[in-house]
């Protein structure tokens, strides 16, 4: 026989139960979601995101120029570029200003096709509208069309209309922004981090020129590095004290419709792998696709051109960590059409783009090395040593454990000393007479 459900004490649950939050209030109430979180790397997050709109100018070939201003307080930024200025006019459907549309709507840009920009880092549409919901105030400026215009915003909404200034000359945006201390756990910002991150940018895009301006310490920054990658990868090496294996660096650029990629490596004597990759000027610090490729590509082009020449040695089996080890890269791929795994951008994920990768590196990284002899010599000892040194650690850690198993099992009396292996062929027995003559013969 059914029963009822008891529903004593229950909590009613009815359709006025179901909020709708308007605006950017979404973003207020779940910053997390938007920026990766609250702490000090989340606050930067918002100067990247103003960042990334004004080197989107650049890659549309419309700006040269960027000012970054840490502002006296160290709890407020400016950003100014000199491209074409956001739209003020009004957008046929909304009947807003294109400025304030962009500014106070998730997922309104002019990004999500390549009318306007080819290549760009903001490609969700949510960077600038993310920035104002979280700032406690936010001014933008916009000169074009021989005017200058204005709009002030608190916490994501307009507290002014879109104001014409004055008649000016030239072209630009600048945004202003603190952001909201309710929000944030502090409020502050590190010019190191900002002057590291800008820096970083400049070499990704060698054409660009950024000023950075601590008026915290009173000190004004010019970065510009027309050499790109290569001197980026330069200073890397001397930065971390890495002793080069070869001094030429191997560099390989290729464009194909929607995709450009810029690769350039070396090997070192560090014991690790080290690859820095961005997409379209961002760091994806979790990899990718394009690090996928790239790895791929660096083992193969090396494994063919030790199986070409014949380059083997007995008693190593070498393998692609060996092949890897010591190896610092930089890759920079710029695409139309970005998929990221998450707004914070960290990851990419296209699946084209490994195979892409792999195609540019391998028959242009072992070309490289059939060219240059030397080199190839050079990374080769290195690759061997790499494998020498793995099987020498294996070894060891047999050995510790094989001892470990034995003094469980049984004690050697103090006059006998163990084996170091177990095989016949490297055993000898000794029988001295004395324990001076054992310690000599051990």
């Amino acid at each position: 026989m059914a029963t009822a459900a008891k529903t004593t004490g229950a909590k009613k649950y009815s359709a006025d139960d179901i909020e709708v939050l308007e605006g950017l209030e979404a973003v207020r109430r779940r910053p997390s979601m938007y920026i990766g979180g609250v702490d000090i790397r989340g606050l930067h997050h918002l100067l990247w995101e103003i960042v990334d709109n004004s080197v989107d100018e650049y890659l549309a070939k419309e700006a040269d120029t960027i000012i970054v201003t840490l502002h006296k307080d160290g709890a407020s930024c400016s950003v100014k570029d000199n491209g074409r200025g956001i739209p003020v006019d009004k957008h046929t459907k909304t009947k807003k200003s294109a400025l304030e549309l962009i500014l106070t709507t998730l997922h309104a840009g002019g990004k999500f096709s390549d009318k306007n920009y080819a290549r760009s880092g903001g490609l969700h549409g949510v960077g600038s509208s993310v920035v104002n919901a979280l700032s406690s105030e936010m001014i933008a400026t916009v000169v074009r069309d021989g005017h200058q215009y204005m709009q002030r915003y608190k916490k994501g909404k307009p507290t002014t209309p879109v104001k014409k200034v004055k008649p000016f000359r030239g072209h630009g945006t600048e945004i202003y922004f603190r952001p909201d201390d309710d929000i944030f756990r502090r409020v502050h910002f590190s010019a190191d981090t900002i002057r590291q991150h800008l820096e970083d940018v400049a070499f990704i895009h060698g054409g660009l020129k950024i000023t950075f301006r601590d008026e915290v310490k009173k000190e004004t920054h010019e970065l510009s590095h027309p050499e790109g990658i290569r001197g980026y990868l330069e200073k890397l090496t001397q930065e971390q004290q890495k002793k080069p294996v070869h001094e030429q660096m191997f560099f390989a650029e290729k464009e194909d419709k929607n995709i450009r990629v810029e690769v350039v490596l070396r090997w070192t004597d560090a014991t690790d792998e080290q690859i820095r990759s961005y997409v379209n000027g961002i760091r994806t610090h979790a990899g990718g696709t394009h690090e996928s490729g790239l790895r791929s590509g660096i083992a193969k082009a090396v494994k063919n051109y030790m199986d070409v020449h014949n380059i083997k040695h007995k008693g190593l089996a070498i393998t692609t960590d060996d092949i890897r080890e010591g190896v610092l890269c930089l890759i920079s791929v710029f695409h139309s059409d970005p998929m990221f795994q998450g707004q914070t951008k960290e990851k990419l994920n296209n699946p084209e783009v490994s195979g892409f990768v792999e195609g540019i590196v391998r028959p242009l990284l072992e070309t490289w090395l059939n060219q240059n002899p030397s080199i190839a010599d050079a990374v080769v000892g290195r690759i061997v040593l790499a494998a020498r040194a793995r099987m020498a650690s294996r070894d060891a850690q047999k050995e510790v454990r094989r001892k470990s198993v034995t003094n469980r099992k049984s004690t050697l009396p103090g006059k006998l000393l163990d084996c170091r292996s177990n095989k016949p062929e490297e055993s000898e027995l000794f029988l001295v007479e004395g324990l001076s003559a054992g310690g000599t013969a051990a």
